[in-house]
């Protein structure tokens, strides 16, 4: 029988910890670096543009703290899946009805996929 190699929820805390930390300090260190690598005009409104790289931010050391304080973790993880999935909604909608590039279909399944992986880490929740 081969053996099952398995994650502990600690390592994915992490993981989606260091996600998220670089899917908003990129946008927010280069904003017009990535705006000429995605072929996009810049925004009129900046205060929108980095309100997104901050909430990647703020979930990002959101889910830190998760690793070093359980007690937290479930309160913080229903958050952090809702960001994500309101992320999701918003990028997908934002997509299909402007002329938004579509490799940006990318960060929004990824969202949806982190929702659903940190979904499965709760507390007592069968695997």
């Amino acid at each position: 029988m081969a053996d099952e190699v398995t994650l502990r929820p600690e390592r994915i805390l992490r993981l989606a910890a260091v996600y998220h930390g670089v899917l908003g300090g990129v946008p927010a260190l280069l904003p017009h670096d990535l705006l000429s690598f995605l072929s996009l005009e810049p925004p009129r409104h900046w205060l929108l543009y980095y309100l997104v790289a901050g909430v990647l931010l703020v979930m990002a050391a959101l889910l830190e703290v998760a690793v070093r304080r359980t007690e937290l973790c479930p309160g913080i993880l229903c958050a952090v899946v809702t960001l994500n999935l309101v992320g999701l909604l918003i990028l997908c909608f934002f997509i299909h009805k402007s002329s938004l590039p579509m490799v940006l279909f990318g960060p929004a399944v990824a969202a949806g996929l982190w929702s659903w992986l940190l979904w499965g880490l709760f507390p007592g929740k069968e695997a």
